[in-house]
């Protein structure tokens, strides 16, 4: 009786963990558990991850990175792909918040293929021009290995 209530909690556990995995398996923005801002009051824009099939401009085995607040910039990004065992690192730019263009802060990561675990944190600054500290933001997102194929137009 002890053993299959067990396995019963074990196959309930597995179910909702598939269930809360498989969004971010499925699309990668924005990202799974965002950043918590301390130290500005306005917060900051939603941090977002986009690979090749959400971005053209994107080649296979890259991830971009951004953070969706113009004229914002910094913070850390740290990245580890469960699949090769490989990591890096890299850092938001800082945009200029007086630009008559503004931009979002943006870094591609090349993590190669496969399931890449990723955190946004540190010191970062909002478009208000607030500087805060960004406790960590959790992205789990799939890198394709290969170019996928746009669908074809029906005519």
């Amino acid at each position: 009786m002890k053993t299959r209530t067990v396995r019963s909690i074990t196959v309930l556990a597995a179910a909702g963990a598939t269930a809360f995995a498989a969004p971010a398996l499925a699309s990668a923005e924005p990202i799974d558990i965002q950043p918590t801002p301390i130290g500005c009051p306005a917060g900051i824009g939603s941090a977002d991850t986009e690979t090749l099939t959400q971005e053209n401009d994107l080649e296979v085995g890259e991830i971009e990175f951004e953070i969706e607040d113009e004229g914002a910039g910094l913070g850390q990004v740290n990245w580890l792909n469960l699949q090769t065992m490989t990591s890096g690192a890299a850092v938001l730019p800082d945009t200029d918040p007086e630009a008559d263009d503004l931009e979002e802060p943006a870094v591609v990561l090349r993590t190669g293929e496969g399931l890449v675990v990723s955190v946004v944190w540190g010191d970062h600054r909002n478009s208000d021009g607030e500087t805060c500290f960004l406790l960590p933001g959790v992205d789990i997102t799939q890198v394709p290995g290969v170019a996928i194929a746009p669908a074809p137009t029906v005519t």
